[in-house]
């Protein structure tokens, strides 16, 4: 490793130089720690005169070995500056001398208990972390990055794909949108999920936006997003207010990029309504009908009314006749819709159906083998009349019973790979 020797004077250094020890002579120094492009390892050694660390604005720290006298400290990009006589410097955090900023100065020992930790008497101890300097302060960073996954672009805060947070009032909350990935997705946070794409817009108090150096509007901020370029210092700061409780964040370009991730403020737990389940009985008349019994009504193939949000069990007993629920009216097992669904075909069994609120306003219901089986389900919001059973598809017998003729109970329930008509031999007088 070289070394670069300081004058005796008041310097100001900005050590840049990979693979470079800094030593300070005499005089009052002072170091701006700058992470690099590139991986970089910086040494700096100066136990002469009244020396200062300073870490800019946006300045982060990954990870950080304390030693009794010395520090290791691992930037973003994985620069890593190691200070040698750490304990005899001052730590201005937030302060830049370039610019004539002073940020809050921290002894040694008072720099290292940031991050819980205490200067061991023999050997070391270390942490890892996720901060970045903002307002004098060390704050909790999110990076924001986007990958594809099978239903479209996603957002991932610290490497996981959209993860519930929890944050607290009063303190302040770093997303970093500098990663060339987000280049064309800038965040915001909104009461509503899915923000401006479901009705909601931005939040508003709290929420501060930053890019290419200066603070600006929501609508300054997403400007600088693009498929062709991606902003500079592009950072979206936020301190929830106490009568915070649940949050959502999102793309203002894009919707469904945040998945159904919340934020939880203040150790709010969110209460999910319980999920009360309505059963329906599904049974067969033969190979004519489905016959289905509701909350004290009874048809055979009638229209169903199902509400979005809520759940509904199937009872199937109709041995030889899947019952499925499709996008499209037919046999078969074609179209088949599945969203919210569990157990779809079934024909004996339960069929649980929890009707998703994007569900389009009409889907069908038909047995595999026989056509004349099926009927409509409509969609709905709101169903004022709480019937699930409307009316009634089919002229066969509404009692649910097997048909009879002339005394005789006729039951000619088959399973059939095709549809076909049953016609009795000749000789039988039915």
């Amino acid at each position: 490793m070289a070394t670069l020797n300081l004058t005796a004077d008041n310097d100001v250094i900005v050590p840049s130089n990979d693979d470079t020890t800094y030593r300070g002579l005499g005089g009052n120094d002072t170091y701006i720690l700058v992470s690099q492009k590139n991986s970089a390892s910086v040494s700096i050694i100066d136990t002469e005169g009244s020396n200062v660390i300073q870490l800019p604005e946006w300045s982060k720290i990954k990870s950080i070995v304390v030693a009794k006298s010395a520090l290791k400290i691992t930037c973003d990009n994985m620069t890593v500056f190691t200070i040698n006589g750490a304990d005899k410097f001052s730590y201005d955090i937030g302060g830049n001398f370039t610019n004539n900023s002073s940020g809050k100065v921290k002894t040694f020992s008072e720099f290292v208990e940031i991050f819980e930790l205490t200067p061991p008497s023999s050997g070391t101890v270390s942490t890892n972390t996720n901060k970045i300097v903002f307002n004098d302060s060390f704050r909790t960073l999110y990076e924001v990055t986007v990958k594809e996954e099978e239903s479209g672009n996603k957002y991932y805060l610290n490497g996981e794909l959209s993860p519930d947070i929890s944050l607290s009032s009063g303190e302040k909350y770093v997303f970093d949108l500098n990663d060339e990935t987000a280049a064309n997705h800038p965040l915001s946070i909104s009461e509503t999920k899915n923000g401006t794409h479901n009705g909601g817009v931005s939040k508003t108090e709290g929420i501060r936006y930053f890019g290419n150096g200066y603070e600006g509007t929501e609508e300054k901020f997403s400007s600088l997003f693009s498929n062709e370029s991606s902003p500079e210092n592009a950072f979206v700061v936020f301190e929830p207010s106490s009568s915070d409780t649940l949050l959502y964040y999102y793309c203002l370009f894009h919707g469904g990029m945040a998945n159904d991730s919340k934020i939880l403020i203040d150790g709010f737990v969110e209460q999910v309504p319980e999920v009360v389940t309505t059963t329906i009985t599904v049974q067969n008349a033969g190979a004519s009908d489905y016959i289905f019994t509701a909350e004290g009504l009874q048809g055979n193939d009638p229209t169903l009314t199902l509400v979005r949000g809520k759940t509904y069990e199937f009872d199937v007993s109709a041995g030889g006749h899947p019952f499925w629920i499709k996008t499209i009216q037919g046999s078969g097992s074609f179209n088949q819709y599945n969203e919210g669904i569990t157990n779809n075909g079934a024909s004996i069994g339960k069929l649980t159906f929890t009707v998703p609120n994007d569900a389009p306003s009409t889907l069908y219901y038909n047995c595999q083998y026989h056509g004349s089986m099926t009927g409509k389900i409509n969609i709905v919001d709101n169903n004022d009349n709480g019937n699930i059973i409307q009316s009634s598809g089919s002229s066969s017998n509404n009692t649910g019973s097997t048909p009879s003729y002339g005394g005789y109970s006729l039951d000619l329930d088959l399973p059939y790979s095709f549809d076909q008509e049953i016609i009795p031999p000749s000789g039988y007088d039915i």
